[in-house]
């Protein structure tokens, strides 16, 4: 458990839709950030949507206590009437997260509101929500994933004042930081993707990577039981598809693979993204942190958001976006190269070795009490 920081410890209601447990990375990152929270020592209770069979806390190693209320519509309903009459639950807390209708009722009701954007937002409701959150007179402040987000959100919340914006990068649980080192074994040089196979996020570039690739082993890790069939149907024998693990088990395997592979391509998508919007622009993936922090070498996309957290050639590969050759070009490069390997993997350790989500709780706590 992380030590509480001197002056942080709070009441703190993080509001979100994630469905837990469930295959998406929000999920993950709900889960990892309430965790942290509750290491530093605040009273953490996580609001969030029920989802499927499992113990919450051992599919996300979720390792500090804290409470998860895993409500339908109308009882968060009543909930946020409750707070917002000042009924029990509102003295000394903060109110933060990523569910904008009910962080900006909150806000409106003058309660200290923080709001955590992971994109733009998508329809004039949404930007009128997040006006009115912004505009409250209790604001605490607004947390962006990359610096891009940030100037896109100052461009269009006019008034927004930019030190009320924090930007903080995804990250990755301290305790699985681990030195680079080239792994023993026989065998050929295996390669893993982590993740959904949502349009854009790389795993059909990393199967057509695969067929031009045969000498390296490749790992797919994610996909929906449906998507995982298909791929299988067309998979060389150098594939193998695990389909969705908990995200536990993922971290504890990846140890033992050679370079890890994100190959976005230019249009990114989510489990909801609208089709005339990109994550591209904005994200800030975590497999990348994931990735550096098991001391894997990584190969994934050039585009510019990834450039605020990675130098091409010294920090990872980064081949043009879905492009299957020249993935396929750098993996096999790297496989005939381990020690350009172990130097990319070290350069992005000491890149990344901070972005925790425990230092990410840290400032974002300090963050918010500041505005209070």
């Amino acid at each position: 458990m992380a030590a509480a920081a001197p002056g942080l410890t709070v009441r703190l209601d993080y509001v979100s839709e994630s469905t837990l447990p469930s295959t998406e990375a929000n999920a993950v990152h709900v889960a990892q950030m309430c965790d942290a929270f509750a290491g530093l020592g605040c009273e953490v209770t996580l609001h969030a949507r029920a989802g499927g069979p499992g113990d919450i806390r051992a599919q996300y190693g979720l390792r500090n206590r804290f409470a998860i209320r895993l409500d339908g519509k109308a009882a968060h309903r009543l909930w946020l009437l409750a707070r917002r009459l000042r009924l029990g639950g509102t003295r000394d807390t903060i109110f933060f997260g990523r569910r904008l209708p009910s962080l900006a009722r909150l806000a409106r009701s003058g309660l200290p509101t923080g709001f955590e954007l992971h994109h733009p937002p998508r329809t004039a409701r949404q930007e009128e929500r997040l006006r009115d959150l912004v505009a409250a007179p209790r604001f605490l402040g607004l947390v962006v994933i990359s610096e891009r987000l940030r100037e896109e959100a100052l461009r269009r919340l006019s008034g927004l004042d930019p030190a009320r914006v924090l930007v903080a990068p995804d990250g990755v649980r301290a305790d699985l930081v681990r030195v680079p080192r080239l792994r023993d074994g026989e065998g050929p040089v295996r390669a893993v993707y982590c993740g959904s196979f949502h349009a854009g996020k790389g795993a059909d570039t990393v199967l057509a990577a695969a067929a031009l690739a045969p000498e390296v082993a490749f790992d797919l890790i994610g996909g929906s039981p449906e998507q995982v069939a298909r791929a299988r149907a067309t998979a060389g024998a150098n594939v193998t598809l695990l389909g969705h693990l908990p995200h536990d088990e993922t971290q504890r395997r990846l140890a033992g693979y050679d370079l890890a592979l994100a190959p976005y391509a230019a249009v990114v998508r989510g489990a909801q993204t609208p089709e005339h919007e990109s994550l591209a622009d904005w994200m800030s993936p975590l497999k990348i942190f994931e990735y550096a922090a098991a001391g894997l070498p990584i190969v994934t996309s050039d585009l510019p958001v990834l450039r605020e957290i990675l130098e091409p050639g010294r920090d990872a590969a980064m081949t043009p976006p879905g492009d299957a050759e020249a993935l396929a070009c750098a993996v096999r490069e790297l496989a005939r190269d381990p020690q350009q390997r172990l130097r990319l993997a070290q350069s992005a350790h000491d890149r990344l070795a901070t972005h925790t989500w425990e230092n990410r709780a840290a400032r974002i706590l300090e963050f918010l009490r500041a505005a209070l």
